[in-house]
């Protein structure tokens, strides 16, 4: 769901600024004469189900009220299917304890339904108050959705509904408690509360007004930034202007820490209004002219900050860390998205006899793309569970040594770099028409690059023994850049992603611009490397240049799976059963709540699951 300003909150967060003793005490007064053994005072719920023709009930009243206004029998029934389950939540203390109201609103919430179609069914709900929830219908705004117009059933037992309540919140300016209006949560998502206005956010977003003088930022688009952030501020129930407002607070911020309204400006050199959290421990409305970004996801920037009566311009340019409205870090501003493939193709202009897989590595280097050595335990005991479609569910674990039955089958293939030790036992990739010609296909493999190898890991089926990306290196410390699937479609395509949780996945966050800047960079870098390395160097010089030019497969990258998951061929059932001693407690299968040696499983017994003699020494 989202609100009338677009903006989708997580939880239940906001305020607004209403006369809020008044309304009470106008509440209080209109229901002090009520029989407290009958309707919202006695905590009695209502019935979802509408109540047959021959019963009065709170729904027909609300009904004829509604319809009166212009609301059809249709909506108003989808409309009450919401509204009275929460109004049951939230009335009846004596029958079960009651939700806490959202942050914003834990004085006195105003729950609609759909404010932007007005009228609307509603329940409004006061804390710490005899009358704890009502049934309302809102028919209007005064001006702002801050300041809605509504009728109240007083109580369950009402012959009609009393119009001219009005909730108003768009003086901004008072301190009223948390006072707000939200709407009715899809009881699919019933702690997602949708904001529509509350009275701190507005006092907050007010506070951003000393900046308007300066006619620095297109009016609308500061008043949508100031409320923004006014309802980011009440959301951690910060306080501007005091020690004990960066106290309170639900958020750790590290001092002097800016929270932009629009972090894209600052890659496009505009101003945005912003939250200074200060090393002091004050909170500041702000505006950032200027942001440049230095090292470590900090920036250095310019700032100008409101204290309670002046606008004041810090001395010096700090650096700091820069959050977004949804308090996710401001990264890096993302390289062009070809920039690393540019540095590869750079390295191979330089000098036609370069490496294409080495000159890879050398531009990632120098674009500082990140790299890492396996996660500890995934190089000789990463465990996998297996649930394939035909019911056969398996528990596996995965040693590198399983790469041997990798080797002894040919599935393996790797251009190591000069100075780096090869896998004994693995073939020589020259170049991938070489490759290509070997296979039948579809063929799909697992593939990485690392600090001293390119390697691919031919794989028969979804258990991928031998073949997977712990089995692509020789040792625990060779770093990885990128890892992921590749598949052979004959000579007219090739598709890869990069889908690995022992790497790409670990990989990512390292990458100070974001994910999507990672995968731009690596799409167009390993796409052209397939492109250059399909021939090797000797089939290039040897080509007549006279002839037609060779042929290179349309290369493209995907987010499909391309490893299909399919049960277990033979050659893998071998591989575990009919290899090494080892190798048999390395595969187990699920039987109800117990694992059993799969091996043995297929001969009939019932041999437990014994992961830990799944290494070549044994236990």
């Amino acid at each position: 769901m989202k609100s009338q300003n677009g903006y989708h909150w997580p939880k239940a967060l906001f305020v607004l600024s209403v006369n809020l003793y008044e309304v009470i005490a106008e509440r209080v007064t209109a229901f002090e004469n009520i029989n407290m053994t009958h309707g919202m005072v006695s905590g009695v719920g209502v019935t979802v189900a509408r109540s047959s023709s021959g019963t009065r009930s709170p729904d027909k009243v609300l009904q004829t009220f509604a319809e009166h206004l212009g609301m059809l029998r249709e909506r108003f029934n989808e409309e009450w299917g919401l509204v009275a389950p929460f109004y049951n939540k939230h009335c009846c203390p004596s029958i079960n304890e009651p939700p806490d109201l959202p942050v914003g609103g834990r004085d006195l919430s105003l729950f609609i339904v759909d404010y932007s179609n007005l009228p609307s069914l509603a329940v409004l709900v006061t804390n710490d108050s005899p009358i704890r929830a009502q049934f309302a219908v809102v028919y209007g705004k005064d001006g702002s959705i801050a300041n809605p117009i509504f009728g109240i059933l007083e109580s369950l037992d009402a012959f009609s509904v009393k119009a001219n309540f009005q909730l108003s919140l768009s003086d901004g300016k008072t301190d009223i408690g948390d006072v707000g209006i939200f709407q009715i949560p899809d009881p699919q998502t019933p702690n997602q509360v949708v904001v529509y206005q509350t009275a701190r956010g507005l006092q907050h977003a007010n506070a951003f007004d000393g900046f308007k003088n300066l006619n620095a930022i297109e009016e609308t688009k500061f008043d949508a930034q100031a409320w923004n952030l006014g309802m980011t501020l009440t959301n951690v129930q910060g306080t501007f202007h005091t020690t004990e407002g960066i106290r309170k607070m639900i958020l750790e911020v590290p001092g002097d820490s800016l929270l932009v309204a629009d972090p894209d400006t600052l890659h496009a050199e505009s101003r945005s209004l912003a939250i200074w959290f200060s090393a002091k421990g004050m909170i500041y409305p702000a505006m950032v002219s200027w942001a440049k970004y230095d090292t470590g996801n900090r920036w250095k920037v310019f700032v100008r900050y409101l204290t309670q009566h002046t606008i004041e311009v810090l001395d010096q340019e700090i650096t700091c860390a820069l959050f977004g409205p949804d308090l996710t870090p401001v990264f890096a501003p993302p390289p062009k998205p070809t920039e690393l493939k540019e540095e590869f193709e750079e390295q191979l202009r330089k000098d036609f006899q370069t490496d294409p897989f080495k000159a890879a590595v050398i531009a990632a280097n120098l674009k500082n793309m990140p790299s890492l050595a396996i996660p500890e335990g995934y190089f000789d005991s990463k465990v996998k569970t297996l649930d394939f479609e035909d019911g056969l569910d398996l528990y596996v674990l995965y040693h590198h040594a399983q790469r041997k039955h990798a080797y002894q089958n040919k599935r393996i293939f790797e251009h190591v770099f000069a100075g780096a030790e090869r896998n004994i036992g693995a073939l020589g990739l020259l170049s991938f028409d070489t490759v290509a010609s070997k296979l039948t296909y579809p063929a799909a493999m697992t593939f990485l690059l690392s600090q001293e190898r390119f390697a691919m890991g031919w794989a028969m089926d979804g258990v991928e023994v031998g073949t997977g990306h712990n089995c692509l290196i020789k040792h625990e410390q060779e770093k990885v850049y990128i890892a992921g699937e590749i598949m052979f479609e004959g000579d007219e395509r090739v598709r890869f992603n990069f889908l690995s949780g022992t790497f790409t996945r670990q990989i990512i966050p390292l990458y100070d611009p974001g994910e999507a800047s990672f995968h731009d960079q690596w799409i167009g870098l390993i796409s052209a490397l397939i492109g250059k390395a399909w021939y090797s160097q000797l089939q290039l010089l040897l080509h007549d240049k006279y002839k037609a030019l060779l042929k290179v497969p349309t290369v493209t990258y995907t987010d499909d799976v391309l490893i299909p998951f399919e049960p277990p061929v033979q050659s893998t059932k071998m591989a575990f059963c009919s290899s090494e001693p080892w190798m048999q407690s390395c595969a187990c299968i699920a039987s109800g709540d117990s694992n059993f040696n799969w091996c043995k499983k297929l001969e009939g017994k019932n041999e437990p699951c014994e992961h830990d003699d799944c290494q070549p020494s044994g236990r």
